[in-house]
């Protein structure tokens, strides 16, 4: 009887330290998967904004444009602004589970306008991602509502599609995740698209 009730005991120390490491195994598993997840999501929101940007470019502005709806001039980009985000908050609204998004961002990547010729050793890398500096639409969001964040530096007559030398136009969006099991786990993330379309 003593050897039965030792080894129930040994059981039920081994048990008591093996649970908690699988416990947290499965929440770590669960919390990386939904993580990746979100950020696909992200990465496609940011792939359909980029592509409507392109394919929009100016809208037609031209030097003898007048301003029109939410414009404060000719080349205020807000109406354009509006139409790409508007392509991108019901992928993410829908699809991001467990992040909020908190901005998304409409620049011209470094290289565009000079041939597309992004410069090695740069910083950041020849990848397009967005660097301080460049013309940026900054728009924080909140729920549905995004708003201009700052001035609106990158303009109409800034985003020209005329072949051979279209713009480049990149869109990242910016979102903050809170893990659904591990409550105290918060990480900002970001992904971008950056998209060069010939005009139709």
């Amino acid at each position: 009887m003593t050897r039965r009730c030792r080894m129930r005991g040994q059981s039920m120390v081994e048990l008591a330290i093996v649970l908690p490491v699988l416990v947290t195994v499965f929440l770590g598993s669960w919390t990386a998967a939904d993580l990746i997840a979100d950020n696909n999501a992200a990465a496609q929101a940011t792939r359909a904004g980029a592509r409507y940007a392109a394919e929009i470019g100016n809208n037609g502005y031209s030097s003898s444009s007048t301003a029109s709806g939410c414009q404060t001039s000719a080349k205020d980009p807000c109406a354009v602004d509006a139409q790409i985000i508007d392509q991108m908050l019901p992928i993410v609204t829908s699809k991001l589970t467990s992040a909020v998004v908190t901005e998304i961002d409409i620049y011209q990547p470094s290289g565009s306008g000079n041939g597309c010729n992004f410069s090695s050793g740069s910083c950041p890398p020849n990848n397009g991602d967005y660097c301080c500096g460049e013309l940026l639409d900054k728009y924080t969001i909140s729920g549905s509502t995004a708003t201009l964040s700052g001035s609106a530096n990158y303009t109409l007559d800034q985003r020209v599609q005329t072949h051979p030398t279209e713009s480049e136009l990149g869109v990242r969006l910016v979102f903050t995740y809170t893990s659904p099991t591990l409550r105290v786990f918060t990480q900002t993330d970001s992904q971008y698209s950056v998209i060069r379309l010939a005009p139709s």
